[in-house]
C-alpha cells in the first residue's frame, strides 16, 4: 500500500474529523456574529457586568441561539465522536462538573463569614469553562 492509498477506516476517521471542524467552525462563526453584533449595538460605556444594556429582542434572540446552537452542536458533536473521544469529555464534564460542587458552596459559606465578596456567576461560569477545557486538554495531550 503507497502513502496515498487510504483504507476504510482512514477514510472514516477523516470524514469524521472533517465533520468534527466543519460543527465547531459553524458554532464559533455563529458564536463570533453574536458577539459582533452585541458589541456594535450595546453602548460603548457598558461593562461585561452591566445589565439591561442590550435591547430585549436581541437578548431574547441570542439566548435562542445559545440554546439551539449548543443544543444542535452537542448532539452533532456526540454523533461523530468516537468511544475514546467520549469518554475523555465524560471525564471533562465531571472535572468541570466537580470545580462547581465545591467552588460555589465553599465561596457562599466564605461570603456569608464576610471573608470574601459575594459569589459571581461570571467566575463560576469562567471557572467550570477553563476547568473543563484543560481536563480535556490533559486526557487528549498526555
Amino acid at each position: 500500500m503507497t502513502q496515498n492509498d487510504i483504507g476504510p477506516g482512514e477514510a472514516a476517521d477523516r470524514a469524521r474529523s472533517r465533520r468534527t471542524f466543519i460543527t465547531v467552525a459553524v458554532l464559533s462563526l455563529l458564536g463570533g456574529a453574536v458577539g459582533f453584533t452585541a458589541a456594535l449595538i450595546e453602548p460603548h460605556e457598558a461593562t461585561l457586568t452591566t445589565g439591561g444594556s442590550l435591547p430585549a429582542w436581541f437578548a431574547i434572540l441570542a439566548a435562542l441561539l445559545m440554546i439551539g446552537a449548543v443544543t444542535a452542536g452537542s448532539l452533532v458533536y456526540y454523533r461523530t465522536m468516537d468511544e475514546l473521544q467520549r469518554l475523555d469529555n465524560y471525564w471533562a464534564a465531571t472535572i468541570g462538573a466537580n470545580v462547581l460542587l465545591i467552588a460555589y458552596p465553599v465561596w457562599l459559606i466564605l461570603w456569608k463569614g464576610g471573608l470574601v465578596p459575594a459569589p459571581d456567576a461570571m467566575t463560576l461560569y469562567l471557572a467550570v469553562l477553563v476547568s473543563t477545557g484543560l481536563a480535556y486538554a490533559w486526557r487528549k495531550l498526555r
